[in-house]
């Protein structure tokens, strides 16, 4: 094969041989009459509606995941202010347990008092007697008692009577040893 035989010396491709004053001969898709065949206008075609197609999924995907979005949020601002309703429920529950006197706590703070009465002025008697006496429920705390007696949560009232049971069956004991160890 000779060096004339190649494909780069074919003088349609050979610029040396076109004057300066005229333009190269263009070929392929940039010759002048090129038109595209009707299988490659169908592949765009094709194409462009593949490519819009995604784009409206991926708009769709987009606007349905903003939209959760927002109702997440809208669902955490609820469960938010549910808690805080709770929470204030509570706390006037609280107050309203606070105002209020159980018969255990009658029980306990005049049994107290009798205490405090009986040692006059002695230096530690409150701290002594509220010692002898201990608090039986306090104001937001569970009653104990009451849900291990019953096996509930705090649905029935039986608890109460075992309470009152025990302040009474303390008050006899600390009667008891006061006889049985007092002073002749």
């Amino acid at each position: 094969m000779s060096d004339r035989d190649s494909v780069y010396n074919d003088p349609a491709y050979d610029i040396t041989s076109v004057p300066s004053w005229k333009s190269p001969p263009l070929h392929g898709a940039y010759a002048p009459n090129a038109r595209l065949s009707a299988r490659a206008r169908a592949g765009i075609g094709a194409g462009v509606v593949v490519l819009a197609a995604a784009g409206m999924v991926a708009y769709s995907v987009y606007s349905s995941a903003e939209v959760d979005a927002e109702v997440r949020k809208a669902q955490i601002a609820l469960d938010a202010s549910r808690l805080d309703l709770e929470r204030q429920r509570q706390a006037a529950d609280l107050a309203k347990a606070g105002e209020q006197e159980t018969d255990a706590q009658r029980a306990r703070r005049e049994a107290v008092q009798a205490c405090v009465a009986k040692a006059g002025g002695a230096y530690n008697a409150i701290a002594d007697c509220g010692k002898a006496y201990p608090a039986v429920d306090a104001p937001g705390m569970v009653n104990t008692s009451r849900s291990v007696a019953s096996g509930d949560e705090g649905g029935s009232n039986s608890g109460v009577g075992l309470v009152v049971l025990g302040v009474t069956g303390t008050a006899v004991a600390v009667g008891w040893m006061k006889r049985k160890f007092a002073r002749p």
